[in-house]
């Protein structure tokens, strides 16, 4: 997927998809640094991480349209849809 700008992000996901979040970041070939951290509603789990190439762009991608995650900006944490982020 094409994403309109490197962007720091934060990933909001359910706790029992997280295997499933790595599965889908080894199969593009481990393409960004993820820091996974407890949120602060319960039974999710937030994700950081930096979108700065291709690879990045699709799992994040996928993780939104596949698992239904939720994304932020890092630094605003806006609530970010993908029509924001991607072309």
């Amino acid at each position: 997927m094409i994403y309109r700008e490197p962007r720091e992000l934060v990933i909001q996901i359910e706790d029992s998809s997280l295997a499933q979040v790595h599965y889908y970041w080894t199969y593009y070939g481990k393409p960004c640094d993820l820091i996974e951290t407890a949120a602060k509603t319960d039974k999710l789990t937030a994700i950081f991480l930096k979108m700065n190439n291709p690879d990045a762009g699709s799992f994040v991608y996928m993780l939104c349209d596949l698992l239904k995650a939720r994304m932020y900006d890092r630094h605003t944490y806006q609530p970010l849809s993908v029509n924001d982020v991607f072309l």
